[in-house]
């Protein structure tokens, strides 16, 4: 049976998707420069047809590339091997908040924003807040592990995971988990799905916990003139004070530069060469402005230009589109870009940007760095003017980012996954042990390998 006639059997005509059009949008995610053509796209609109799909793809041997909202950054949504993208965009619904048990139960094609905005109407909270969250769906962020900005305090994505509901390669509908906070009976299982990128099977519902929502914030922001300043107040704000803000950002002076080239807005103290973004939060107005004023008495001892404290609405949104912005802005600024999402121990922060700027200046590429101060994460934005040199170079480049995270301690990969793009660097970061045990893992759940080929491995 042709694949068209297999999948419209199963989703309806007006579901699978076989047009160049689509192929053009279902072929890519947002990391710009890889594509693939899909076999065909199919979107199903719940978990039965998900399996239905699944075992009909199986019992034909093709392959399957699972799709969230396709915001993802390292190619792990590429329909590699002539795949069928099953697309979870139709399942957006969320099912259940229970107030009494502080959980929600969603669909994964629910936008994260949706999400949070869902649970916040019930004085709820779901932390975990990545770049992309008003875009970018909740199944995605499982698959990925996702985190954001809010990581350094509340976590990540699989701080909040009790249950999934996943199908399994070959179809099979598999329960996970539960709703309890505490569960201790065999293997870890919903945890391993976190993170695992769609290569083990397709995610079809997931069940959070909540925590009750703070009810205040106050947000500063604090320049220092050099990184090392910077990244020494980072961790004194977190040994000396016993403060963890909710959020601890840094960016450094070419980060801020291209958010005001995309918005158009001046960033307060643009001209220091590293900015702290900081909030905190909680219940007590008392005791977030005693905090403030002692993480901004302790930043100005460390060396800090100034300490500005938004006191308004719009000021706390201008600080923060700017700092949403810079993603999108080191991309689209330049005439050719790469990024790339690393972590370090957080004191080797300032070292990690030296070796960059020294490594890839004599090639003509100006380096942009920012991210989560507080847990290490960094993303890492290689810019150029010459597209053509910055293609050549690209290999060397991206070989360069990876090599000296590795060396300072740290690791590929802080949230954005392996995809397609970062696998040639996993043996590099990996033991050839844990290689081992993941591939011993992938080949005993997919032992067809049909389930995202091509991804981490």
């Amino acid at each position: 049976m042709p694949t068209r006639s297999l999948l419209a059997s199963i989703v309806g005509e007006r579901y699978v998707l076989d047009d160049e059009e689509s192929f053009l949008v279902y072929g890519r995610d947002e990391y710009p420069r890889a594509f693939s053509k899909p076999r065909a796209v199919v979107l199903p609109a719940n978990a039965q047809e998900v399996s239905e799909v699944v075992h009909a793809c199986y019992r034909h041997g093709i392959p399957i590339t699972p799709r969230g909202r396709g915001t993802g950054l390292s190619g792990g949504a590429l329909p590699l091997h002539n795949s069928v993208v099953v697309s979870l965009e139709r399942m957006e619904k969320i099912l259940e908040i229970n107030e009494e048990d502080h959980l929600v139960v969603t669909q994964p094609g629910v936008i994260v924003k949706n999400l949070h905005d869902a649970v916040e109407a019930h004085d709820l909270f779901y932390p975990p807040d990545p770049a992309s969250l008003e875009s970018c769906s909740i199944g995605g962020n499982v698959a990925e592990n996702a985190g954001g900005p809010r990581a350094v305090k509340y976590g990540v994505t699989r701080h909040y995971l009790l249950g999934l509901e996943v199908v399994m390669p070959g179809g099979q509908l598999c329960r996970l988990g539960g709703r309890v906070l505490k569960n201790t009976t065999g293997y870890d299982l919903p945890h391993l799905f976190v993170g695992s990128e769609g290569t083990l099977g397709i995610i079809t519902s997931i069940t959070l916990r909540l925590i009750p929502r703070p009810r205040l914030t106050c947000d500063l922001l604090i320049p220092f003139a050099s990184l090392d300043k910077a990244s020494r107040a980072v961790n004194r704000i977190l040994m000396d004070l016993g403060i963890i803000p909710a959020v601890l950002e840094f960016m450094d002076a070419h980060s801020v530069a291209a958010a005001e080239r995309m918005t158009g807005q001046t960033f307060p103290f643009s001209e220091a060469e590293g900015h702290l973004l900081i909030q905190l939060d909680g219940s007590s107005e008392t005791e977030i402005e005693k905090q403030a004023a002692a993480l901004g008495e302790l930043c100005l001892t460390l060396g800090a230009d100034d300490v500005f404290i938004a006191q308004n609405s719009a000021t706390r949104d201008r600080l923060w589109a700017a700092r949403r912005a810079v993603l999108e802005a080191c991309e689209t600024t330049r005439p050719a870009t790469e990024l790339h999402d690393i972590s370090v121990p957080r004191s080797r922060i300032p070292d990690l940007v030296r070796q960059l700027q020294t490594l890839t200046a004599p090639l003509g590429v100006d380096v942009a760095c920012f991210g989560h101060a507080g847990d290490g994460n960094v993303h890492v934005a290689l810019m150029s003017d010459d597209p053509s040199s910055f293609e050549e170079q690209l290999e060397v480049l991206n070989r360069t980012v990876a090599h000296t995270a590795l060396a300072l301690g740290g690791t590929i990969s802080g949230e954005h996954g392996t995809g397609a793009v970062k696998k040639t660097h996993l043996d590099q970061a990996l033991s050839p042990l844990e290689m081992k045990l993941m591939r011993s893992l992938k080949a005993a759940i997919d032992p067809q390998g049909l389930m995202n080929p091509g991804k981490i491995f």
